[in-house]
């Protein structure tokens, strides 16, 4: 899944990563797979598919807890190339609630 938001020399590239993040760019996907085998590299690989193809609309990944969702933002900046105030973090707290 060739992009240029992608850092090649970030990402390893995996197979079964790769067609997964090629699979949600067709639809609503749910992925399922054991911790640590890299979902959410493959939410960066589909999110950058959609940032780079559709500049005007944005891209959100959900996460249950507030580390999980910066740990999501860490990744999205190391593997993606955006700028840091190009990803937000919104939670509970953010939000007022």
């Amino acid at each position: 899944m060739k992009n240029p938001l992608v850092r090649s020399d970030v990402v390893e590239e995996r197979e079964f990563q790769t067609k997964i993040a090629e699979k949600a760019t067709e639809g609503n996907t749910l992925v399922v797979l054991p911790t640590a085998t890299g979902k959410t590299i493959i939410g960066a690989l589909a999110a950058s598919h959609f940032i780079y193809n559709y500049s005007d609309r944005k891209f959100l990944m959900m996460a249950p807890t507030k580390p999980l969702v910066e740990q999501h933002r860490d990744t999205f900046l190391s593997v993606l190339k955006l700028r840091p105030e190009d990803v937000q973090v919104l939670t509970g707290a953010s939000c007022g609630a």
